[in-house]
């Protein structure tokens, strides 16, 4: 099978909460993560709809203090979890993402 992904994923576990544009929220782990997008694990509770657009809030991060907020839109469901897209990426948000996958190698 040919991989189909534009950026090489890392196996790294945080703990993030993702925030719903209608409210509420869901703290779940990462898998992997890449500049591109991540993968959190299964959710206890109903999971957001393909297309969904949503704030994915890291709130452990290796050498960084506080909350880190990226936009991201759901791509994928699986049994395993969910498959994310960052959307509305800057450079800051370029930073950030380096600075965890470097901090993982």
């Amino acid at each position: 099978m040919t991989e189909k992904r534009r950026h090489k994923r890392s196996s790294i576990q945080l703990d993030v909460e993702l925030v719903y544009p209608e409210g509420g929220s869901s703290r779940v782990k990462t898998r992997d993560l890449s500049i591109g997008g991540l993968f959190v694990e299964a959710m206890r509770n109903q999971p957001p709809k393909i297309g969904t657009s949503l704030t994915v809030s890291f709130l452990s991060v290796p050498h960084h203090s506080g909350t880190y907020s990226l936009r991201a839109r759901v791509q994928r469901l699986t049994d395993n979890g969910i498959a994310m897209t960052f959307i509305d990426f800057g450079l800051d948000d370029l930073r950030f993402i380096e600075t965890i996958l470097a901090s993982s190698s």
